[in-house]
């Protein structure tokens, strides 16, 4: 049984390491699309507030295709972690269930040999009974 237990342990910690991966890269793309927001932002107001060379505008311009193409990126690698995490789960899932089948079966054993060995009890206890009733009407 506790193999069974390690393993469904095991699979339920690759399975914590997905889910945390996921938080890490959610928390990452957002604070790529923050960063994105935040230039697009800064660079507005500054155009505003005086004439911007072009060479700096070109310098933002390929700032905000490096953040879009590295969000594309993340959000390409979340799916294929969304498939993994689906996958893992379903994993776990099966070494739980195959785990509670295992105890199930073997507690079902355990009540089926207390119960023989209670009756085998009951059986020692009956014949002792009629061993000492068949001797004392003999005596």
């Amino acid at each position: 049984m506790r193999f069974r237990q390690s393993l469904e342990e095991s699979e339920r910690l690759r399975l914590q390491g997905l889910l945390a991966r996921r938080v890490a890269m959610l928390q990452e793309l957002e604070q790529a699309r923050q960063t994105s927001s935040n230039l697009q932002e800064e660079t507005k107001r500054a155009m505003l507030q005086q004439p911007t060379p072009a060479i700096e505008i070109h310098f933002v311009a390929a700032r905000l295709k490096g953040l879009e193409c590295w969000q594309q990126l993340m959000r390409e690698e979340l799916l294929k972690l969304e498939a993994a995490i689906a996958e893992q789960r379903l994993r776990f899932e099966q070494e739980r269930r195959q785990r509670e089948v295992l105890e199930a079966l073997r507690d079902a054993q355990l009540g089926n040999y207390r119960l023989m060995q209670r009756r085998l009890e009951q059986a020692r206890l009956d014949e002792m009974h009629l061993l000492r009733r068949g001797h004392s009407s003999q005596a």
